[in-house]
């Protein structure tokens, strides 16, 4: 019995063998057909273009349109009335008047606070710059000495060991409470001293 390697080509044989650098690929099935959603919604709107072809007309009810006129009311038509009178109404009655323009002039103080307002303008535009001085800038170090920051991280230091002393490294101690009196011999030596 003959195996296939006889019965290839072996130049084809050693191509289909040997390494080929491909990538994986993943394969998704594409569905071209309609989703439940749109099948659902495509026979809802058949039934009802279905309904609207096959409905029954002689189920209506005949309707008569009455057509209602709306008369305006007697505050309109008086309206409307005197509307029809401006064009026939008496000028004559009329008395003349004349139109005065009146030019509100600004008040001296207005005007001199321009002028100073012209003249600082005109000023800053024409000033010269020849006159200026050079100046140096002192840059002043407001920061604390070398000295003060080290004496402050002590303090810092100092406090921060008192507030994380461990209080449990603390032997108990007893105390008793002495009354130390006078000796007979200081009473009397007092009381003749006070006489």
């Amino acid at each position: 019995m003959a195996t296939t390697e006889q019965k290839v080509d072996p130049s084809i044989l050693g191509a289909i063998k040997a390494d080929h650098k491909l990538k994986h690929v993943d394969t998704s099935e594409k569905n071209p057909l309609p989703s439940m959603e749109d099948l659902t919604q495509e026979k809802n709107h058949q039934q009802f273009l279905d309904g609207v072809s096959t409905f029954d007309k002689s189920t209506f009810h005949h309707a008569e349109t009455k057509e209602r006129v709306i008369l305006p009311d007697t505050s309109t038509l008086a309206q409307e009335k005197t509307m029809h009178n401006i064009s026939q109404f008496d000028k004559s009655g009329l008395k003349k008047a004349e139109t005065v323009e009146k030019k509100v002039l600004p008040n001296s103080e207005d005007i001199g606070q321009e002028k100073k307002e012209t003249e600082l303008r005109k000023s800053i535009g024409e000033f010269s710059k020849d006159n200026l001085k050079h100046a140096t800038t002192n840059e002043k170090n407001t920061l604390p000495p070398k000295d003060a920051i080290e004496e402050e991280k002590k303090q810092k230091e100092f406090e921060n060991s008192i507030q994380r002393f461990p209080k449990g490294s603390l032997k108990k101690t007893d105390y008793k409470e002495k009354t130390c009196l006078p000796s007979k011999e200081d009473i009397e030596a007092e009381k003749s001293g006070a006489a």
